[in-house]
């Protein structure tokens, strides 16, 4: 097993190098040793693909920081990959919360991680710009003192479909690189165009969330348009869950059993879950 700083400066290293790296996100110790095996560059968790298998849903508050660690831990117990941590708003609203839960992270033995600007709170669903700031720029200097090579990624979630939309969107992210991000994010984003004028306006490595509906951008594009890094967030947990519930509906209301001759074998995700020695 490499250690927690060979991880940490393989991670690094891929933001600096990368062409479109992948960083799929595995929901549970088992999802993990199979991305494990088919041999990915890093790996994430997901908040949402967690929150599913505790039975509530995502960006409610129902899920602690000592959960979604604990959690996080487990992961990097079934793989030699880097991994990533999508850690929410930093689960509190003060700079001093978003900086203990960066050192919680480093602790864990995470190579990065992720803050977004959302609360939790649908009636102000994000933090004020200069406060947003102040989280990133707690978080950047909790890095920098403990592991400088931990990547640190600034999350912008607002959406981008207007042009004043799109404008606030590189206003916030430039103002995260400015205060210390590695990395930065907008998972509104999946226009080409839209994304386009991101790189453009901002300097820093981006991350493209692909896993979702409706996006048609390959790997390849994306990497030739300068984007650095492809998450999956919770898109494969998505699908997990779906064809799990279908089946379900399907032998409960349909009588009959064919939803399990459905089932590709191509793939056998068992030879990649350990076995006794």
């Amino acid at each position: 097993m490499q250690t927690v700083a060979e991880r940490r400066a393989a991670f690094k290293a891929l933001h600096e190098t990368g062409r479109a790296f992948l960083m799929p996100n595995p929901f549970d110790t088992g999802t993990a040793r199979i991305l494990d095996g088919l041999r990915f560059d890093a790996l994430a968790t997901s908040s949402a693909g967690y929150a599913w298998t505790r039975g509530v849903r995502d960006a409610e508050g129902l899920i602690s920081r000592d959960l979604a660690l604990a959690h996080a831990a487990e992961i990097l117990g079934a793989t030699n990959l880097p991994v990533n941590g999508d850690l929410e708003n930093g689960f509190g609203d003060a700079p001093e919360d978003v900086a203990d839960t960066i050192r919680a992270a480093i602790e864990t033995g995470l190579a990065g991680c992720s803050i977004e600007d959302y609360t939790t709170d649908p009636a102000h669903p994000y933090y004020a710009h200069d406060l947003a700031v102040d989280r990133i720029r707690a978080a950047a200097e909790a890095k920098n003192a403990l592991a400088p090579d931990f990547v640190l990624t600034a999350r912008s979630e607002g959406p981008v479909q207007t042009p004043y939309e799109l404008e606030e969107t590189i206003r916030r992210l430039n103002a995260f690189v400015e205060a210390g991000a590695d990395c930065v994010y907008a998972p509104q984003l999946k226009d080409k165009d839209q994304i386009a004028a991101i790189l453009k306006a901002v300097n820093a490595p981006l991350n493209i969330l692909a896993g979702r509906r409706n996006f048609y951008l390959t790997r390849k594009e994306l990497g030739d348009m300068g984007v650095t890094r492809v998450s999956i967030g919770a898109g494969l947990a998505r699908v997990a869950y779906k064809a799990f519930t279908e089946a379900a509906v399907d032998i409960k209301d349909g009588g009959a059993f064919g939803s399990f001759d459905r089932m590709n074998d191509t793939v056998d995700f068992e030879s990649f879950m350990k076995a006794k020695p």
